[in-house]
């Protein structure tokens, strides 16, 4: 009896592990096509218009969260959040952003 336990429970077990396998090749899939949905190039102006994928919106809020990730909400876009990492521009650009950010988003 022990021996068909033993034959039997890794064949129970392996339709299991092939469905969650699955479950997470369609999840890393799913981030993947948000990941590329979040993509483009993104304008702001000093007065806080934002230009998206041929959208304009008002900046609401703008805010660093680490020193490589700058999160912004944006109203009137379709996206109302959008991430800015460092590595998506350049330095400059990126040094700018911080900038613009303490000087108009920072509590005094």
């Amino acid at each position: 009896m022990a021996t068909f336990l033993f034959i039997i429970t890794p064949f129970f077990w392996l339709p299991i592990a092939l469905l969650l396998c699955e479950l997470l090749f369609d999840e890393w899939l799913q981030s993947a096509a948000y990941a590329y949905q979040l993509q483009g190039s993104v304008r702001i102006s000093s007065q806080g218009d934002v230009y998206y994928r041929h959208q304009h919106g008002k900046l609401v809020y703008l805010r660093p969260l680490t020193r490589w990730l700058i999160v912004l909400r944006v109203q009137g876009l379709d996206h109302q959040w959008l991430l800015v990492w460092r590595d998506s521009c350049t330095d400059a650009s990126y040094r700018t952003l911080k900038m613009f950010t303490y000087l108009h988003f920072s509590p005094r």
